[in-house]
């Protein structure tokens, strides 16, 4: 064969993948949207800082990826190495998705860490743990919600979360009797779990989790207030009053050296801020903040994340068309959400003109970027592969 021959082979192959490329795409966007997707996607790391503010962009979406994001699963911020991790399932379908899959804003890309374990490996293991996978010891696929952080002591991920509505304990005739604390260690990735079993662990559902970097104590909290110290080898329960119950979100501020509570189950716009004791396991003391500003809808289960620079929290709740009725978690479907900034030392909320997005519904997935001094938030369904959106704040624009 010639190589004039080739290379028309070759281009054939080139042209008609793109081809079947942008065929894929008309499919799922019309031209207007297809012609933002192309301009979003060509925004690259170097150029966050010359975006317009205050506004969200698409910063990473391709057309085709062999996961999906799940609602109930969480989300952390690797300030080491600058880049982010889901971790988490719906488990109510047929999907139980127990990967690690972590993206690098740098080079724009997702990776998975390992496959998800196949359903037959799961079981309770002699210390009454449930674990699966063959080769490699994983965790259950869970729900995490916001009980997922990471540990800059250990280098690794930790899970506090417990896998209530995972239903294969009703397929093994058993379900598990201890939910430890899982830890991810990222060097080798692989799972772990604390040697000390014999200790009450948080497992909590539906709860959230924080790493109080001033003290290096991570914090969950579910069913009660719980903290882990430095040495990481015990848990100690805190013994204060619990004002929440379900679906919120725990950040922890730098600046102030407290921790921020947003959302709460039959939806909440009250932010309540826990300031911790000096000691692990020592009773801090709880307040309750009615922020003034813009009117910021009652949401729970909505991406919330703190920026060390300006020393304000990022909010994007659901513009909830109503009120549920007591004993009833759902109103009105929302169709868009706002995007707010919550700033603690006015205790006010101010509202993002032109930040407004598709409604969340369910989604814990918020990081700020301290590297790049931006926020990636993170979307998607089912049908669609997940979006990565970027936000580059800046508060001096919005006091003009």
């Amino acid at each position: 064969m010639s190589s004039t021959s080739t290379r028309k082979i070759r281009l054939t192959l080139i042209f008609g993948s793109l081809a079947i490329a942008l065929l894929m795409a008309f499919k799922f966007f019309n031209l207007d949207s297809l012609i933002q997707l192309i301009a979003d996607n060509a925004i690259q790391s170097d150029d966050l800082e010359k975006i317009p503010a205050n506004q969200w962009f698409r910063y990473h979406q391709p057309l085709h990826a062999d996961w999906r994001r799940q609602s109930h699963a969480g989300i952390a911020y690797d300030s080491q190495r600058a880049t982010f991790y889901i971790f988490g399932s719906d488990t109510h379908g047929e999907n139980w998705d127990n990967s690690v899959h972590e993206f690098d804003p740098e080079t724009k890309s997702w990776s998975t860490h390992y496959s998800p374990a196949d359903p037959a490996t799961y079981r309770v293991d002699d210390r009454g743990v449930g674990v699966s996978g063959d080769d490699k010891i994983l965790p259950w696929a869970m729900h995490t919600f916001d009980n997922i952080l990471y540990d800059p002591v250990n280098d690794a991920l930790v899970v506090t979360a417990k896998p209530d509505h995972n239903p294969i304990s009703k397929t093994l005739g058993q379900s598990p009797r201890i939910h430890p604390t899982w830890f991810y260690y990222l060097p080798l990735k692989i799972w772990l779990t604390m040697e000390n079993m014999d200790q009450a662990f948080p497992g909590n559902f539906a709860g959230s989790s924080a790493y109080d970097a001033g003290r290096q104590v991570i914090m969950s909290y579910g069913s009660g207030l719980a903290e882990l110290g430095p040495d990481r080898d015990e848990w100690r329960k805190v013994p204060v009053n619990k004002p929440h119950q379900l679906h919120h979100s725990m950040e922890y501020d730098s600046v102030r050296k407290q921790l921020f509570v947003f959302g709460d189950y039959h939806n909440s716009n009250t932010v309540w801020v826990y300031t911790p004791g000096h000691l692990t396991g020592e009773a801090g003391s709880w307040e309750e903040k009615e922020p003034g500003g813009d009117y910021c809808p009652p949401d729970q289960h909505f991406p919330v994340a703190f920026d060390k620079h300006n020393g304000v929290f990022l909010l994007v709740p659901d513009n909830n068309p109503g009120t549920p009725a007591e004993g009833d978690s759902k109103v009105g479907e929302a169709t868009n959400s706002s995007t707010f900034v919550y700033d603690p030392s006015r205790n006010e909320y101010h509202k993002l003109p032109g930040a407004d997005l598709p409604a969340q519904r369910m989604n814990y997935m918020m990081v700020y970027d301290s590297r790049r001094r931006a926020f990636f938030l993170v979307t998607g369904d089912w049908h669609h592969p997940p979006v990565v959106w970027v936000l580059r704040l800046d508060l001096a624009s919005l006091k003009q």
